[in-house]
């Protein structure tokens, strides 16, 4: 039973991916076709993340009345899926205002958030600590191959201006698309194992005990509160790097196609390599590694507007942020326990969400100020690698201080299972 519901988790991945790749990909592409201004389509790609991660505080009362993590997991991934009905309607009749279009990417962005936490505690149950490592890598390679075969998919749709049957905006089609997949998805999940006996274990907690759980922890409140002005500085340029190909370099839909799949590519073969050198190296070396690495990638986006050069920076963003990624995934599962997990991660959406509001308030403030030209998207790219600098060096002196890291990060590896959170993909 528990060996059959990993190899549907793998399945489980690899659809939702094709609905990351050909639906969620192309969102912030979709905001600017329909006529939102460039600085909206950047808040588009974020600000709905936050209100998506203030909704998942209901988890933990959620968590109280379904009484099931799985039940719970289940209903919000076929909640996710139904949010792609009103962009189906939208994209085949008239499009939405930037109100209507928020409050549907904040449904999307919530349902995934508040699954998350619960879908941590049941793999962490599913998963023995032994075969971990090796579940987890091959479910991240499955879900990055996901991602850029929807990817690419919708690129080459979208390129081509594909029409099938009554689906005469291509937008339709990928949204369709999108949906199907993650309601065969949410089937998948109901089929998975899960014993009922696992939900005793975790006391059911609302937002204050949450909060208590998280605060009196005061290593993990510590290193979360270094980290978040980290990802409010990732936020300066990253929202906007979309606006900046489609609308200022003036890319078509397959050359952008190809600039997203660069960063996946670049991320699969970062996921081969954690995976194949072992040792006692920690998520903590990996996300200083990958921190170190991004933070003057944005500053590079004003060397060249070149086809090739773009596709290059993005394939080198991609190796990098995985390590980032990986390394908090590994964070999270060891060493949180299993019943700090679903409130913790609670309250760490929250406070990431509350980074990317000012993030994104700060670079969008500058194009607001400056104007929609390409200046002012270099001041943006270039205050994004000066807010990282600021915030990594202090978080590297706590990671050093706490974990006792070397002065040059080594390359890592990996003994640990890896988790993936509920984050958004990311651009240089």
């Amino acid at each position: 039973m528990r060996k059959k519901s990993l190899r549907l988790s793998l399945i489980d991945a690899f659809l939702y991916s094709l609905m990351v790749g050909a639906g969620e990909t192309y969102l912030p592409a979709y905001s600017l076709a329909i006529g939102m201004g460039e600085i909206f389509a950047g808040f588009l790609a974020t600000l709905p993340l936050v209100s998506g991660a203030i909704l998942q505080l209901l988890t933990p009362r959620g968590l109280q009345h379904v009484q099931s993590h799985k039940h719970w997991v289940v209903a919000l991934a076929v909640l996710q899926a139904l949010t792609f009905m009103p962009l189906i309607y939208f994209s085949a009749t008239r499009a939405p205002d930037f109100w209507m279009l928020f409050f549907v990417l904040s449904l999307y962005w919530g349902s995934g958030f508040a699954a998350g936490p619960a879908w941590n505690f049941w793999m962490g149950r599913l998963v023995l600590v032994e075969e971990g490592n090796k579940f987890f890598a091959k479910r991240a390679r499955v879900s990055q191959i996901g991602i850029l075969i929807g990817l690419i998919g919708g690129g080459v749709a979208l390129h081509n201006n594909v029409e099938f049957g009554p689906f005469t905006s291509v937008f339709t089609l990928l949204f369709v698309f999108a949906l199907v997949c993650r309601l065969i998805s949410s089937f998948i999940l109901s089929s998975q194992y899960f014993d009922p006996l696992w939900n005793r274990e975790v006391p059911r907690l609302g937002l204050r005990k949450s909060w208590r759980v998280f605060w009196n922890s005061s290593e993990k409140r510590k290193f979360f509160f270094y980290l978040a002005p980290f990802q409010a500085a990732v936020f300066v340029s990253s929202p906007f790097i979309t606006s900046y190909m489609l609308a200022q370099v003036k890319m078509d839909y397959g050359t952008y196609m190809s600039a997203i799949g660069m960063m996946f590519v670049g991320k699969i073969l970062s996921l081969m390599v954690i995976d194949r050198y072992r040792g006692n190296v920690s998520g903590f070396r990996l996300l200083v590694f990958g921190a170190a690495a991004i933070t003057p990638l944005p500053a590079l986006w004003v060397v060249s507007s070149g086809t090739a050069y773009i596709l290059a920076l993005q394939f080198v963003s991609g190796l990098f942020w995985a390590f980032v990624e990986v390394g908090l995934s590994l964070i999270f599962f060891k060493d949180l326990k299993q019943e700090e997990k679903v409130p913790v991660l609670t309250v760490y959406n929250l406070l990431n969400s509350l980074a990317i509001i000012l993030g994104t308030y700060l670079g969008g403030k500058i194009l607001w100020v400056f104007g929609e030209q390409v200046q002012s998207y270099y001041m943006v790219f270039i205050a994004g690698t000066l807010s990282r600098w600021a915030a990594f060096v202090p978080l590297y002196r706590y990671i050093k201080a706490t974990q006792g890291l070397h002065s040059t990060p080594e390359l890592p590896s990996v003994t640990e299972p890896l988790l993936t959170t509920t984050e958004p993909e990311k651009a240089s």
